[in-house]
Formats: structure tokens, sequence, C-alpha cells
């Protein structure tokens, strides 16, 4: 998935540091302008040497360490930092104005969030918050982050399976994730959510919105739009009102369209997958089979 913002920084680079040209990417929309991009950084071997230089730019990447390794250095201002004992799941921070390489010799796995500059300033702008200078990015020392994690876990799925990754997914991925960063690292300050979620009007606008647009292209700052509400605000208030987050909801809704084309028309499964909006047949079977226990053609073949 691309993104559209004209612009706007869609990748840090690492895959150019790494000499990784083929590694797998992640790149989408942001509130306005702006965009999070995600790159699964892998080598399997031993001494893999020195990096490309870094190219400065004024943003911040959020490294998640998938596999533990002893030691590694980086370079910042043109000395060696040492870093030692990084664990699977640690995260290690990176202001990307001062990093400029890193040395690497054992094999190492990590994912790479990239936060630009554009997206914590349209995301402070969103919620209505003073605009931070910088995320802490403690120099060598890897931190511990089960939110960070689990998000991680959370989009390994859609660099694995691009073909899969709704937009509706994706940006309430990259809302999370900036808002978490941008709080527990910048300091920044959310607004207190206004109580009893959405208005009967904003739900019924908000699910006929997203279910028109099945296949998941429908951003969710658009659908926010149509609520008058800013992007975190509503997906905070459709969380609360409905019971879960936007792209399960859209889930939910695919899997009952799928039950009502299952029984009452003859297509193929294949038709049917792509009219639900699931990328293939796969894809549907395991969303359908998630959702109710058995593929589609067993669940057809008992309602006929």
């Amino acid at each position: 998935m691309s993104d559209q913002a004209n612009d706007a920084p869609t990748n840090s680079g690492f895959e150019k540091w790494f000499r990784m040209p083929d590694a797998a990417k992640l790149s989408v929309r942001g509130l306005d302008r702006s965009s999070l991009a995600v790159t699964e950084i892998r080598y399997d071997r031993p001494n893999y040497g020195m990096t490309d230089p870094v190219t400065k730019q004024d943003g911040f990447s959020i490294g998640l360490q998938l596999r533990p390794y002893p030691f590694h250095e980086l370079w910042y201002d043109g000395r060696a930092v040492p870093v030692y004992d990084v664990r699977a799941n640690d995260t290690l921070l990176f202001d990307l104005r001062t990093v400029q390489a890193s040395r690497l010799a054992v094999p190492f796995h990590s994912l790479q969030f990239f936060l630009s500059r554009a997206l914590l300033n349209e995301l402070s702008d969103d919620l209505e918050s003073p605009r931070i200078d910088q995320i802490n990015c403690p120099t060598g020392k890897p931190v511990t982050d089960p939110v960070i994690a689990r998000l991680g876990n959370a989009v390994r799925p859609a660099l694995a399976m691009p073909d899969e990754a709704n937009e509706l997914f994706a940006s309430h991925l990259m809302l999370v994730l900036s808002i978490h960063a941008c709080v527990t690292y910048g300091g920044m300050k959310t607004p207190r959510p206004s109580p009893g979620g959405l208005s009967a009007w904003q739900e019924r606008a908000a699910k006929e919105l997203i279910e028109a647009h099945v296949d998941g292209s429908l951003a969710l700052s658009r659908v926010a739009a149509v609520c008058g509400l800013s992007t975190s605000h509503f997906a905070h208030a459709f969380r609360e009102s409905v019971g879960v987050a936007p792209h399960k909801w859209l889930l939910t809704r695919r899997v009952d369209r799928a039950k009502d084309l299952l029984q009452r028309s003859r297509s193929s499964l294949t038709d049917i997958a792509l009219q639900c909006g699931f990328a293939d047949q796969s894809h549907f079977n395991r969303i359908f089979r998630r959702a109710t226990g058995q593929t589609p053609g067993a669940w057809r073949a008992t309602v006929h």
C-alpha cells in the first residue's frame, strides 16, 4: 500500500542504509499530508558490518527488535556508542537528525517505524495539543514497551501479505502507534475523551460509510470528517459506542455480507471473496473460519 500524500516522506530509508532493496515495507497516509512507514530489516548471517550512512532528516525511528543480540554500535556525531543486551521485543528509538550509522556483528531482525515531523505536527494539531519538539531517544538504551511490541505483532501479517492490508486497518494502526509514541516519549498531552461515544446519527453515518467501502479503501480520517470529529476522537468514540475498532467492525460486516451471498447466490467462493472485499479466497477462508468456526464452503452446505 503506497502513500498518496504529496511532498511527504514515506520511508525513513532503512532499506537503503542496510542495503536491502527488497525489504518488506508498508506506508500509509497520515491525517492529512503526513505518513507512517514500517520497514522489516532482517539479516540471518554473522558479521554484517557497517550500514551505509544514515540520511539526516527531521523524523524519528521506533525500532522493535524481533531477536536478541548482545552487542552492536551506533554512530552519533562521529563517535561510536555501544548498545548492550538487546532482548527480543525491546525497542530502540532513534532521532534521525543525529544518528549516523550502525555496525552489527550478529544476525538481527527488527521492524522500523518511521514517524516524520509532519506526522507529529498533524497529530498535535488534531488533538488540539501543543506541538512537541522531539521524541525522547535515550542514546544506546533499549526500552521495554509492551504497546509497541503488540503493534509490531499486529503489523507483521500486513507486511507479509500487503494485498490484505486495508487502508482502514493501517490508518487505525498508525493512529495508535503515533499517539502512544508521542505521549510516552514526547510528553504530548491528549484531551480527555468525551463520554458517551458517538451520537446515534454519527454511529449510523459511520457504519453506512464504512460498509459502502467494504474493500477498506476509505481512510479513517474521511469517516471522522463526516461525523464532524477529529480522527483520534472518532476512533475512541466508535470503539466506545460499538465495542470494537472500526477495522474490526468492517471485518464483521464482510463476513455478514459473505453469509448473505453464500445463502442466496450460486456465485463461486472466489467471486464472493472479491465482492466482499477480501484479497482472495485464502484470505476469505481464514477470516470466515475465524468468525464462524467453519470454512465458507462448509457453512454454505449447512444452510442449503
